[in-house]
């Protein structure tokens, strides 16, 4: 656990329009999501989904960020 960061839950759309990545990003704890994504100098960040899977992502690939109160996951159905 860090005292200077945060874990966000975040849904990004990419510019290829496959599913949309749900997971978490780490951001400063004084920051909000839209500061981590504006910062000029970094040109990407790394979203861990909920499976254990880093993505590392250009910014200029991404088309939304929207950060998530609550993870909704879909009861496994079974035919």
């Amino acid at each position: 656990m860090s005292l200077t960061r945060k874990d966000v839950h975040v849904e990004i759309t990419l510019i290829k329009g496959d599913d949309d990545l749900t997971g978490t990003m780490l951001i400063d704890r004084d920051s909000r999501l839209s500061d981590a994504l504006n910062n000029s100098r970094k040109h990407f960040i790394v979203l861990s989904d909920y499976n254990g899977i880093h993505h590392i992502l250009n910014k200029r690939h991404i088309v939304k960020a929207v950060e998530i109160e609550s993870l909704e996951l879909e009861p496994n159905k079974t035919e």
